[in-house]
C-alpha cells in the first residue's frame, strides 16, 4: 500500500515543485552578439534556462505576494572563451564563456505607484561554461556551477540591500548567505577574478566585503534611513521624509569619510543620483546647499549635476520621481 501511495506522490511532488516563485521578479537581457562560433539555438536555451532558474529559485522564507516582489533586471554580454590551437590561432573552447553582467534592482516606495533603484552594478569578471540540456544548477551545501552560484550570489545581495532598507541591518542573513557561499568555492574559484580577495578590485566579492565591513555601518544604516523614513514617508509629508534623506546622505558621507572610493557608496550613488537631484530641487535653499556639498565629496566626478539643483523646479513635484511601479507594503 505504501509503496503505491508513493509511487500516486512522486509526480505530484516533482510537479509542484517548479511552481516555486521567486522573490525577485527577473528580467533577462542577453547580448550574443560578438559570440560568433556558437550555435544560437545553446544560446536560446541558455536564455530560457537562465530565466527558469531566476524566477523559479527562493531564497527566503517570507511569502512574497505577487505585487511585492523586488524587481530586478540583469544584462549579459557574451563571448566565447579561447585558447591557442597549436598552429598557433585562437580557437574556442567548448561551451565555455565570458563577459560582463550588468544588474540592476528596483524597490518599492510604500503607499505609492514608484520605484527606487537599489542596485546598479556591473560585473567585469563573468566566466562560466554552459551545456545545453543541463540547465543552471546550484546548491547551498556544495559548489556545482559557475553561473548558478553567481546569480545565487547576486539574489542574496540583491534581498540584502532590499531587506536593508526594511529594518536596521534587516539583510544581514542574506548578506551572511553570500559570504557562506563564496567560503564554499574551490580554491581555484575563489583566487579568479570575479572572487578574488587578494586585489582591491571592484569584483562581486569586494562588493560584499565592503557590505560586512565596520566601518560602513553608517551606510547600512542610510539603507534604512533613506527609503523607509524617507521615501515611504514623502507621500505623506514631504518635509519630514526629505529631512530623514539629508540625515541618511550625512550617513554616507561618513561611510565615505571613513572608507574612500568602495563599491558600496558607488553603487548608491549610481543607483540615487538623479533620484536625488530630482528630490532636493524642490527643497530649501538651506537643505540643498548641505545636499550639494555632502553629494559632492561622495560622488566628485558629478560635482556639476549635484550644483543643477539649485535650479527649481515646479514645488511639490519632485518629492520621488522614479520609475513606476506597483505598491509593496513593509515586511
Amino acid at each position: 500500500m505504501l509503496k503505491v501511495l508513493l509511487t500516486l506522490l512522486l509526480p505530484l511532488i516533482y510537479c509542484t515543485s517548479g511552481l516555486a516563485q521567486s522573490e525577485i521578479r527577473w528580467e533577462l537581457n542577453l547580448n550574443t552578439d560578438q559570440s560568433t562560433r556558437t550555435a544560437k539555438a545553446q544560446f536560446a536555451a541558455l536564455e530560457d534556462d537562465l530565466l527558469r532558474f531566476l524566477n523559479g529559485q527562493t531564497w527566503t522564507n517570507d511569502r512574497f505576494a505577487e505585487e511585492e516582489r523586488i524587481q530586478a533586471t540583469v544584462f549579459v554580454t557574451i563571448l566565447e572563451q579561447e585558447r591557442k590551437s597549436e598552429s598557433g590561432g585562437a580557437v574556442a573552447i567548448p561551451d565555455a564563456f565570458k563577459g560582463t553582467l550588468a544588474i540592476q534592482s528596483l524597490r518599492p516606495i510604500y503607499g505609492t505607484g514608484e520605484a527606487t533603484p537599489l542596485l546598479n552594478f556591473q560585473d567585469k569578471d563573468l566566466e562560466f561554461t554552459y551545456r545545453q540540456g543541463e540547465g543552471i544548477q546550484y546548491s547551498e551545501q556544495s559548489y556545482i556551477s559557475d553561473l548558478g552560484t553567481i546569480m545565487a550570489f547576486y539574489s542574496y545581495i540583491i534581498l540584502g540591500l532590499d531587506y536593508d532598507t526594511f529594518s536596521p541591518q534587516g539583510g544581514q542573513p542574506y548578506f551572511d548567505k553570500a559570504r557562506e557561499l563564496h567560503n564554499r568555492l574551490p580554491n581555484n574559484i575563489q583566487n579568479s577574478s570575479g572572487w578574488t580577495t587578494q586585489t582591491r578590485s571592484r569584483n562581486r566579492f569586494q562588493l560584499l566585503t565592503e557590505i560586512l565591513d565596520p566601518r560602513m555601518l553608517p551606510m547600512r544604516r542610510a539603507y534604512y534611513t533613506y527609503h523607509r523614513l524617507g521615501l515611504d514617508m514623502v507621500h505623506r509629508d514631504v518635509v519630514a521624509g526629505r529631512n530623514n534623506m539629508t540625515l541618511a546622505i550625512e550617513d554616507v558621507q561618513k561611510a565615505n569619510a571613513a572608507n574612500p572610493n568602495t563599491s558600496f557608496v558607488q553603487v548608491f550613488v549610481d543607483a540615487k543620483r538623479e533620484e536625488i537631484i530630482e528630490v532636493y530641487k524642490g527643497a530649501s535653499g538651506v537643505e540643498q546647499n548641505t545636499i550639494i556639498t555632502n553629494m559632492t565629496r561622495i560622488d566628485q566626478s558629478n560635482a556639476g549635476e549635484y550644483r543643477g539643483i539649485r535650479y527649481r523646479a515646479t514645488p511639490g513635484r519632485n518629492a520621488s520621481r522614479v520609475n513606476s511601479r506597483g505598491k509593496r507594503g513593509a515586511r
